[in-house]
Order: structure tokens, then C-alpha cells, then sequence
């Protein structure tokens, strides 16, 4: 049950971040919508921008280490903020603009305890056929509230809204009747 939620509450949020992104973000939106940049690599700023996995607990100190400054005993629990990996200025120097494409960021996590690819892979796919279809089926969809009236559900460890508000055209349902 775990593995499932693990799953399935990242990649909603993935999709909802990624919806929210381009119906707020000018700069982003003129790069999905100018044709400029595809749906998937819309939704890798997204993990550089507002990944869904914001933090993640449950490592231990090793060993004593120094890290950022700090001294670390074997056996401290460390909590991985991946998504303040993602905004470090040696990683990304100039936050302010669109990666370009740049897979580095870490909101799969890194190394053995990383997201397993496969997963990666049915997230990806499973966020990008969502927020095509939408594009597809709903080609004016705008914000229906402003979008700092947007909230977050509470949580240190994912980052998502608790519901985003659109409008759009209704169009009849599809096969006549």
C-alpha cells in the first residue's frame, strides 16, 4: 500500500503542478504554447520548478561527516530536501530561467536509494498522456481564480494543490450521443 501511494500521489501532483505551472507562468506557458518545448520537457521544468517530492526522510549518518558546514554523527537521521538540491546556485546558477532541458535535477532522488527507472518511466508516462489530453480536449482552459488565492495541501514531504479551479469551453461529448 505504501509503494502505491508512493506512486500515485507524486505523479498527481506532478500533473497538477505542471497544469498549474502553465496557467500561471507566462514565461513557461509562451514555451509549451509558442511550440517551442513539448508537454514532457514542460513537465521536467516542472521537476526543477515545483517537483512534487519536496523532501524525503529516512537516511542515516553512516559515519561522522561534515556537510555544508555542518558536522554530522553516524546515526543522525538526515531529511533530503530534493527540491532545495534542485534551487542549489552550483547546480543552477541562474534560477530564474527555464532549464532548457537539463535533466539534472534530483526530484527522483540519486544514487542506489533513487526512484527505480521503470517507475520513473510509468510516472512520466501516466503525467504526460494526462496533461496532453487536457491540452487537447480543453484548448482554452484558463485559472478560474487568481493564483495566489491557489493552496497547497499541508506537507513537508510533497507539494501539491488542493484543488486548481479552470474554466474552458464545454464541447459535446464525443461518438453522437
Amino acid at each position: 500500500m505504501v509503494m502505491m501511494a508512493a506512486g500515485h500521489q507524486p505523479t498527481a501532483d506532478w500533473i497538477g503542478n505542471s497544469l498549474r505551472l502553465m496557467l500561471t507562468d507566462g514565461r513557461f506557458a509562451a514555451s509549451l504554447f509558442g511550440g517551442r518545448n513539448s508537454v514532457a520537457e514542460a513537465m521536467n521544468e516542472v521537476l526543477w520548478e515545483d517537483t512534487p517530492t519536496q523532501n524525503v526522510a529516512g537516511r542515516w549518518a553512516s559515519r561522522d561527516t561534515h556537510l555544508g558546514g555542518q558536522h554530522i554523527r553516524a546515526g543522525d537521521l538526515l531529511l533530503l530536501g530534493l527540491q532545495a538540491a534542485n534551487s542549489d546556485p552550483q547546480v543552477r546558477p541562474v534560477g530564474d530561467d527555464l532549464t532548457g532541458g537539463n535533466n539534472a535535477h534530483f526530484s527522483f532522488g540519486h544514487g542506489e536509494h533513487r526512484c527505480p527507472f521503470p517507475a520513473q518511466e510509468v510516472a512520466e508516462v501516466i503525467a504526460r498522456t494526462g496533461i496532453e489530453v487536457v491540452l487537447d480536449r480543453l484548448p482554452d482552459i484558463d485559472l478560474d481564480v487568481p493564483a495566489d488565492l491557489l493552496t497547497r495541501r499541508p506537507s513537508p514531504w510533497l507539494r501539491g494543490l488542493t484543488e486548481l479551479p479552470v474554466r474552458f469551453t464545454p464541447t459535446p461529448a464525443l461518438g453522437g450521443n
